[in-house]
Formats: structure tokens, C-alpha cells, sequence
């Protein structure tokens, strides 16, 4: 066997390359074949936003840099993304630093990102560098890009058909550059047209506008707190801000080129004291964008992970947990920044402190039922939570531990016992009250022993 792979291996005198060259066109459907649109309008609120911060990347470092920020007196919400749709075209305008030349040579359009690239320190929500480019290919054949920076922007037109039939050893995007901008006229403008079908039909369904506003109030939360405004078709974007009770317990998690800081406590309940299910829950931030909102399940340690199956007698319960790094790669988020990556060394050594911090108020919850499963006393939450706090500034005090109320004597207690059905039947007879209940008759068999045998003894 050996002596005639030998022969075999002499014969062979020609070194030929096999073309292993990608198909443009195949890559572009793997690219976008597992986004949702939703994802894709927030691909581009991402570039809008990674602009917005850049004047303010040494003030955002590390967890407590972010939580420091909402309360920076230099730093307010002076971007505005203003996003506009119909069924045949989709825009995204921002006027914040803009994109300059020579970042969009080099740096913006690339598939993916260099190990060492000088610009990822500056990007807070690009993770892989294939996230603007997803987005656009996502939406449709005809792409314009205008970015207007102090240093000189630059402007797209692209045909993505005629550019995927292209044979190129190189890929690259043919762009102009633009003049030096003003300091208050610079920006980004995208706008795509030639929807594909899908596309075209989502956006004209009467329900995705909607459906869009409300992921982004969940998923941009954080900056629209202090960094920019969002809007939709004209209607301004509400973030979702939840708040956390002062009686809480906050952790700290050491990750290699990461920090993270988690905080648990009791949440906001509506106008008529109950607990929606919308703001209870795990919250998880990549740096400051929500990618997990009021999370349940087994993914956060809920049923089978140190916690119990989460039930209705739970929803009191909020926790935030806030990754940060100037390496986007080393958090525990997906491509797609719409979930957790579980397997993730950052995300298994938070879960482990997630658990311990939600420990003490679930236990709280917990005890709050009797036997039967009956709330014992609302008031207990209302005393156990305290003031209320917006819960990433509260995250940056000294550590916290959660103390529940002192349990309360309660006067009364429970008595079951098991008795013939025969027996009820003739008390009942004998009281002439045949639809008494079985509590019923042992209520009165208590009282009547109280009065005739225990009263003389007291």
C-alpha cells in the first residue's frame, strides 16, 4: 500500500489550484437568508449609532463608563435617526459625525474585520464588519449611500445585481469622495430602492411600522436615554426604560477583554399594582443595545439552571446584566445581535452570577404563597421595594444585597383535617343548613368548642 502511494505520488509532476473563489451571489443569499427585516432596519440604526458615539469613545470603556454616561452633563442626545419606508423605497438619515473617505475605502465595506483594525475600537455595535452590508442586501438591488464628514465623506451608487456579476480578484465598491463638511451639516443618508418582493410586501403589511417601533424602543433603550432620538415615518420612538426597586442585589463578573455587571431587584408594577410580563424578566446589553428583553426561559437559568420554572408569582422579579468591551467579538451575542451565543466563556461565567444574584428575591416571591397558593400580602412588595431607580446607574454604586421585609406575625392560621362525609351531613342536619360548606362546618364546630369548653379556662 505504501510503495504504491509512493509511485502514485512521483507521477504526480503538475501543481494545480483548485478555484475555491466565492460566488458573489451565493454569498450575498447567505448573508441575508437567516436575517429577519427587523434585523435589517436595526443593522442600520447600528451604523447610525456607532457614529453617534464615536465623539464619546474613551468615556465608554468599560460597565461602569456606561452607567457613569447617563448622568455626563456632556453628553445629550443631540443625533437624530430618522428612518422612512414605503413599499418601493427605505431610507435611514442620521446627522451625526458622518463617514469619512478613507474609513470607507478601507474599513466600512469590508466582508468581516481585521484582527488588528484600528477603526473596531471606535465601533461599539459592529461585531463581524458584515452587518451594514447584510442590511442593504437584505432590502434591495439599488443602493445609495451619501456620508458627509468635516474631513471629507464619500457617496455610493451601487446596481447589486450588476455587481454580483462581476468577476473581481479584489472585491471592492466603486465610491466618490465628497468635500470637506461643516461641522454642523455632517451625516449619513442611505436610501434603497428596488425592493425585493418580500421586502416590498412586508413593508406595505400595515402591521411591520409597528412591529419595527416597538423593537427599537427594546433594543435601543439605553441611548436614546442620553445619545440620540429615533423616529419612524415621522412618530418618535418611546425607549423602553424599566426601573428597578433600591432593595436590590448587584454582581460583578470578571471576562477576559470584557466587564459585566449584573443587577437584580423587584420591578415596576402598572396603575393597579400588577406586574406586566413585559417588564419582568432578564434584560441582557451588549454594550448598551438590548439583545434579550424580559427574558424567561432556560437561556437566562430559569427551570433547571439554579432557578425555578418561572410562574405568574415571579413577574415582580427584573434583572439587567450589561456586557461591555471595545472588542465586540469578545460578548456572548449572535451574528445577527438578536440573541445569546450560550456557548460563549463570557455568557457561562455571567449565568453562573445571574443565578446567585436572583436567588434572594425569588426566594422572596416564593414565600409570599401559602400552602393553598394564595397571595399572602401585596403590601409586602410595596415594602420590600422600596424607591424605584433607573437600574444601570444603580449598578455603578457600591455593591448591594437584596433584604427582604421582616416576615410578620400573622395572627391566623390554617386548619385542615380530614372528616366522614357522613358526620358533615348530620351537623349540617342538625343546623338545618344543608349547603353549608365543609370550611363552613369546621368554623362552627371550632366556635362552639371556644365557647363551651375553652371559655371558662381563659
Amino acid at each position: 500500500m505504501n510503495n504504491h502511494a509512493t509511485t502514485r505520488g512521483s507521477q504526480l509532476t503538475n501543481n494545480l489550484t483548485a478555484d475555491a473563489s466565492p460566488e458573489k451571489r451565493l454569498f450575498i443569499s447567505l448573508l441575508t437568508r437567516d436575517i429577519s427585516l427587523v434585523a435589517a432596519f436595526l443593522d442600520l440604526i447600528d451604523n447610525s449609532i456607532n457614529a453617534a458615539l464615536a465623539p464619546f469613545a474613551e468615556k465608554l470603556v468599560t460597565a461602569d463608563d456606561y452607567f457613569s454616561a447617563l448622568d455626563d452633563p456632556e453628553i445629550s442626545a443631540s443625533t437624530s435617526i430618522d428612518i422612512e419606508f414605503r413599499a418601493d423605497s427605505v431610507k435611514i438619515a442620521d446627522n451625526a459625525t458622518g463617514i469619512d473617505s478613507k474609513t470607507a475605502r478601507s474599513y466600512v465595506f469590508k466582508f468581516g474585520r481585521a484582527a488588528l483594525d484600528s477603526r473596531a475600537s471606535l465601533d461599539r455595535l459592529s461585531v463581524y464588519g458584515i452587518g451594514l452590508k447584510r442590511a442593504i442586501f437584505k432590502m434591495g438591488d439599488q443602493i445609495s449611500i451619501v456620508s458627509d464628514h468635516e474631513e471629507g465623506g464619500f457617496e455610493l451608487d451601487l446596481d447589486v445585481p450588476a455587481w454580483a456579476a462581476l468577476k473581481q480578484d479584489v472585491w471592492g465598491f466603486p465610491i466618490a469622495e465628497r468635500p470637506n463638511a461643516d461641522a454642523d451639516a455632517t451625516g449619513t443618508v442611505i436610501e434603497i430602492t428596488h425592493l425585493h418582493e418580500d421586502v416590498a410586501t412586508r413593508l406595505d403589511d400595515g402591521v411591520f411600522e409597528g412591529q419595527l417601533i416597538e423593537r427599537i424602543g427594546q433594543t435601543y433603550g439605553y441611548f436614546m436615554e442620553k445619545f440620540v432620538t429615533i423616529s419612524v415615518n415621522g412618530k418618535t420612538v418611546a425607549p423602553d426604560s424599566v426601573e428597578v426597586s433600591e432593595n436590590q442585589t448587584t454582581g460583578r463578573v470578571a471576562i477576559e477583554n470584557a466587564t459585566c455587571a449584573i443587577v437584580a431587584g423587584l420591578g415596576p408594577s402598572d396603575s393597579n399594582g400588577r406586574f406586566r410580563d413585559a417588564t419582568s424578566g432578564w434584560f441582557v446589553q451588549c454594550n448598551g443595545r438590548t439583545i434579550v428583553s424580559a427574558d424567561k426561559s432556560r437561556l437566562t437559568g430559569w427551570g433547571g439552571h439554579g432557578l425555578p420554572i418561572f410562574q405568574p408569582k415571579h413577574r415582580p422579579f427584573l434583572g439587567i446584566v450589561m456586557f461591555v468591551s471595545d472588542d465586540p467579538e469578545s460578548l456572548p451575542w449572535t451574528t445577527t445581535k438578536a440573541s445569546i451565543n450560550e456557548d460563549s466563556i463570557a455568557w457561562q461565567r455571567a449565568k453562573l452570577e445571574m443565578v446567585n444574584t436572583a436567588k434572594a428575591i425569588v426566594n422572596f416571591l416564593d414565600s409570599r404563597y401559602n400552602e393553598s397558593g394564595t397571595e399572602v400580602d401585596s403590601d409586602e412588595l410595596k415594602e420590600a421595594r422600596g424607591g424605584s431607580v433607573n437600574p444601570l446607574a444603580s449598578s455603578a454604586a457600591k455593591p448591594r444585597k437584596f433584604k427582604p421585609p421582616a416576615p410578620k406575625d400573622d395572627p391566623t392560621m390554617q386548619i385542615q383535617y380530614e372528616a366522614r362525609r357522613a358526620d358533615v351531613g348530620r351537623i349540617r342536619k342538625h343546623l338545618r343548613k344543608p349547603r353549608m360548606s365543609g370550611s363552613e362546618v369546621g368554623r362552627h364546630t371550632l366556635d362552639f368548642f371556644l365557647r363551651n369548653e375553652v371559655a371558662d379556662e381563659e
